[in-house]
């Protein structure tokens, strides 16, 4: 069982910005550069069987050329607040690749948890006590007009989590788009 998700990778210029604005936060355990994505679908522990089919499956998308912008700040958890992140601006052609690809996912056998798509990138888990909730809220709305450059995504990625005690491992098991490496 491989615990694997789909994403869109973030340029490393577009990672700086983030970067910066993550010492700008009043958090602890900030994400690692490294692990900055866009998650399209996360897919849980799955067996090599099906993750095959999902490549194969895969190797027939055409990915568009997504014109995307990092827009703000956010939290997730209303009352007990657990992910900061960067909030993706709104994009149309974004929701509907997701959508194509959670159908994709579906028709491999993935039993995906029902959620609504709010595109983000993660900069830091939070845990309870580990920060002052009305600094990080008012940081969030200090915050609330950080923007980056709009920046191209092309490829999307079917990426590994190995998950450690001082947080979570992404690679990449394969890239599909105009670009492979």
């Amino acid at each position: 069982m491989i615990r694997a998700f789909l994403a869109l990778e973030v340029p490393q210029h577009i990672r700086s910005q983030l970067v910066l604005q993550q010492y700008l936060l009043p958090v602890d355990r900030r994400v690692p550069p490294e692990n900055f994505h866009i998650t399209l679908v996360f897919l849980g522990d799955s067996p090599l069987d099906r993750l095959e089919e999902l490549h194969l499956a895969m190797d027939r998308v055409r990915v568009p050329a997504l014109h995307l912008r990092i827009k703000g700040l956010g939290l997730f958890g209303k009352d007990r607040p657990h992910n900061l992140h960067a909030v993706v601006a709104a994009d149309e052609g974004l929701s509907r690749f997701q959508a194509k690809l959670t159908t994709l996912a579906r028709n491999c056998g993935f039993q995906l948890t029902p959620r609504r798509f709010s595109p983000h990138v993660t900069l830091s888990y939070l845990r309870d006590g580990s920060f002052d909730r009305a600094a990080l809220e008012s940081a969030v709305v200090r915050d609330a007009q950080f923007a980056t450059d709009l920046f191209e995504v092309d490829t999307v990625a079917l990426f590994r989590s190995v998950l450690r005690p001082d947080g979570a491992v992404h690679d990449v098991l394969e890239r599909y788009g105009a670009v492979h490496s």
